[in-house]
């Protein structure tokens, strides 16, 4: 199986990476609490897997997969035991020196892929932040938020409308597909600090929420190498009358 962790690789791997064009994923992510039943590592785990899972499947160019950013931008849930949060400036500066760092050994396709709510403020301004101020050209998206997800949300997260929420029926559907072991199923039940309903969770709407993300992922990657996201994402002049 060809290796796609950046941590993994040699550096002569990396130098022929950048050369080959390929996109590089920064998955972003936090440790904080997740209600009574599901582990603190609950985001991480989701975008590091989505991303990995995503850059697998494609054969057609490379995609390396940095190790995730594993604290966010979380000071609402530091009310509750487990949570650590970096300050908001202190995150941009953070995702400013890793982007640069991927930048500067010549990679020039960097997706930031947000796993956490309270990030996405932050994660939709880095892109014109590091444009402008630092040379460093990125797309962001929250991997909840790729194109199609929205639909397959609805579809398998009908208690909750299709709302990610938080510690809910689509997070918890998803631990209790990647790491069931870790979750706390006499306590399937809203508790202070969670968002939204985690009762009617299963591992099979887990399954279901993973597979979307990655094909959604992998559309997205696609669109990203090929100059096609680029150029749906470019500013236009109106053409003169």
């Amino acid at each position: 199986m060809r290796e796609v962790l950046w941590e993994r690789l040699r550096r002569t791997e990396i130098e022929q990476a950048a050369r080959a064009g390929a996109v590089v994923i920064i998955p972003i992510a936090s440790l904080e609490q997740h209600a009574n039943h599901l582990p603190v590592n609950t985001d991480s785990n989701i975008v590091f897997t989505i991303a990995q899972r995503a850059a697998r499947a494609i054969e057609a160019f490379p995609v390396l997969v940095l190790p995730p950013i594993w604290t966010g931008y979380s000071p609402h849930h530091m009310a509750y035991p487990g949570s650590v949060t970096l300050k908001y400036h202190t995150l941009v500066e953070v995702l400013t020196q890793v982007a640069s760092s991927v930048h500067a050994h010549g990679f020039r396709k960097i997706l930031l892929l947000n796993g956490h709510g309270g990030n996405s403020p932050i994660v939709a301004g880095m892109q014109t932040k590091l444009a402008m101020e630092d040379g460093v050209s990125v797309v962001g998206y929250d991997y909840w938020g790729l194109p199609t997800m929205p639909q397959a949300m609805q579809s398998l997260c009908p208690t909750d409308k299709g709302f990610i929420g938080h510690a809910g029926e689509f997070e918890t559907s998803v631990q209790l597909y990647l790491q069931p072991d870790l979750v706390q199923t006499r306590e399937l039940a809203w508790a202070p600090g969670g968002f939204g309903d985690p009762s009617t969770a299963t591992e099979e709407k887990g399954r279901g929420l993973i597979e979307a993300a990655v094909e959604a992922l992998i559309q997205l990657l696609r669109d990203y190498q090929s100059g096609e996201l680029e150029e749906r994402l470019r500013w236009r002049k109106e053409a003169p009358e």
